[in-house]
């Protein structure tokens, strides 16, 4: 059969095992560190603050236009749809003086 005492852990093997171990952790430990993001630079903070500043200026800028749209129509007693019903009739209704050209 087989031998009891080749199958006893010898010192040896038991510090090695505790050395790949070790190794494995610190290895993963440095790696983490490695690529673990930087904290973002001032210069970063300032693109990403003029970045939203602009986003607030076009937001507000699209709320004025639209509130200047809102009013014309208001002023002029129409609304949006109207108009743009109108303009759709324009175009798909041919004039009478003008008549399809012949392909």
């Amino acid at each position: 059969m087989s031998n009891p005492s080749n199958q006893r852990a010898d010192g040896c093997s038991v510090f090695f095992t505790f050395l790949v171990l070790v190794v494995l952790l610190s290895g993963f430990y440095v790696a983490q560190k490695f690529f673990e993001p930087d904290t973002p630079t001032p210069v970063e903070q300032a693109v990403d603050q003029g970045r939203s500043d602009k986003v607030e200026s076009y937001l507000m800028e699209k709320s004025n236009f639209s509130n200047l749209v809102d009013k014309y129509h208001a002023d002029r007693n129409s609304s949006l749809s109207s108009a743009m019903s109108k303009v759709v009739n324009s175009y798909n209704s041919p004039s009478p003086s003008k008549k399809p050209a012949n392909p």
